[in-house]
């Protein structure tokens, strides 16, 4: 008494598919490892631009050692004018052309090195940060950008021999005697 269903199944049961052997069940762990990847993509830079790298220390210092620095390099100071920064705690500076032939100046012998004295270490530190933010040719100029003690000093053009002989000179005299 065959009523014309197969056997085993019941009347109202629908076949079991059946899946082909090369097809895996899969859990969800890729997509949240595929999530995890994307949210760290874009997490990492976002948590770069708030890194504070640890600051100088603040003192506050007579003088500069700069001068002296130029002179022991070899180097002299062709002209000085006195300038102030635009930004808050400034209190102003100079700007100091620096070259090893006055008469001969090339941008292969000279550097230009403005020096900005700060009212406090937050003020100096928030200016160094702004300019850290900056993108090269969208408001950042082109040049290394130093702190010592109250002062942020800021050379163009920026890795040049004289530039590295007066870094070498400044560190002897900064050096814990």
């Amino acid at each position: 008494m065959s009523s014309g269903h197969k056997k085993g199944r019941e009347k109202g049961e629908k076949p079991e598919k059946q899946t082909p052997k090369s097809e895996k069940k899969t859990s969800g762990s890729g997509s949240i490892l595929a999530i995890a990847f994307v949210f760290m993509l874009f997490l990492i830079p976002i948590a770069l631009c708030f890194y504070n790298a640890p600051a100088e220390p603040y003192t506050v210092v007579p003088a500069q050692p700069l001068l002296a620095a130029v002179h022991n390099a070899g180097a002299v100071v062709c002209d000085t004018t006195s300038t102030h920064w635009d930004v808050p705690g400034a209190t102003g500076g100079d700007t100091y052309v620096i070259s090893t032939d006055c008469k001969a100046q090339t941008s292969a012998n000279t550097i230009k090195v403005q020096v900005q004295a700060f009212d406090s270490q937050a003020s100096r530190d928030a200016a160094v940060q702004t300019y850290n933010t900056m993108t090269v040719g969208k408001g950042k100029p082109v040049g290394n950008l130093f702190e010592y003690n109250q002062y942020v000093i800021y050379v163009t053009p920026p890795n040049t021999n004289l530039m590295r002989q007066i870094g070498v000179e400044l560190k002897k005299i900064m050096a814990p005697q």
